[in-house]
Parts: structure tokens; C-alpha cells; sequence
């Protein structure tokens, strides 16, 4: 029993944190964006779902489980979005994201656009303009998402930091 105290809490604090993790589905890793010019940036948020084995068994743990996704699934509370570009200087050679975050592209929340629940995913597509300055080209750079949302009953803080690597030309 004093396992089960100590195991559920935190299976249900790790599962509600993953089920509201972002990323960045466009543009993709490679993508080649030109200054001045806007762009489409998505960001997709994963949804739950649990599907069930059927067993006989683990019937308590799935109905617990279908249960906490449903709740850990409820949302998180957004409470803002920074969109960026950062040059590198070369590929895979990038400033830390959350020590510099270069051109600031959007700043926001993060809301609703669409969906796909078939495979799980919401997302929200914002358009900013890339800095028409004068790059080297082509130059490695980076767009670079940093979400911060409340999660849970606490709630608990979160800052999620996801990049995808661009060639400016």
C-alpha cells in the first residue's frame, strides 16, 4: 500500500506533464526560409489517449488510468509564447535557447487551430515574418519555441523550450 502512495502521485504529476508537451511541427528540420518573407510556424500539443487491453486483470488499473488521462487531460492554463530565430554558427552550433533568444518573432499564447485527434494532436498555427537583415547566406539557424503553462490542481509551472533547425538563403 505504501507503494501504491508513493507510485501514483508521481506516475499522475509525470503523466499530466506529458500530456501537455508541445513541439514544433512546421517548419521541419532542413526547411529553407528567406528574410523578409513570412512563415508558418506550428506548434502541436500532444493529446491523451489510453487504449485499453481488454484484460480481464488490469481492468481496475485501465479504468484508473482512462480515469487520470482524463483529468491530467483537462488542459493546462497558457500563459504565454515567444517565437524566435536564432543564427548559428554552424549547424548543430546554436546558443542556448533560454539564455538568448535572438529575433523575437511572436509573442503570445498559444490557442487552438485545429486538430487531429485520430492521431492525438492539437495545434496552433501563428505566421511571423523572418528579419529582413543581411545573413551570410546560406547561415544554419534555429526557430525556437518557448511555451510557459500551468498544469494540475497546484497548479504547477512549466517553461518548454523546443527548436528545429532552418537554413536562412
Amino acid at each position: 500500500m505504501k507503494f501504491a502512495s508513493i507510485a501514483l502521485p508521481l506516475f499522475a504529476f509525470v503523466t499530466s506533464v506529458a500530456a501537455q508537451a508541445s513541439h514544433i511541427g512546421y517548419p521541419t528540420a532542413g526547411t529553407r526560409i528567406r528574410p523578409g518573407h513570412p512563415l508558418s510556424v506550428q506548434i502541436v500539443k500532444d493529446v491523451c489517449s489510453f487504449e485499453s487491453t481488454g484484460r480481464r486483470a488490469f481492468a481496475d488499473i485501465q479504468r484508473w488510468l482512462s480515469l487520470w488521462l482524463r483529468i491530467a487531460c483537462g488542459g493546462s492554463i497558457e500563459v504565454g509564447l515567444v517565437l524566435s530565430l536564432q543564427t548559428c554558427t554552424s549547424a548543430g552550433n546554436c546558443p542556448d535557447p533560454v539564455d538568448d533568444l535572438g529575433f523575437i518573432l511572436y509573442t503570445g499564447k498559444w490557442t487552438q487551430t485545429g486538430q487531429n485527434l485520430g492521431q492525438g494532436e492539437i495545434w496552433d498555427n501563428i505566421t511571423v515574418t523572418i528579419p529582413n537583415e543581411t545573413f551570410t547566406n546560406p547561415i544554419p539557424a534555429q526557430i525556437v519555441e518557448n511555451r510557459f503553462h500551468l498544469i494540475g490542481a497546484g497548479p504547477a509551472a512549466i517553461l518548454e523550450t523546443n527548436t528545429v533547425a532552418v537554413q536562412i538563403v
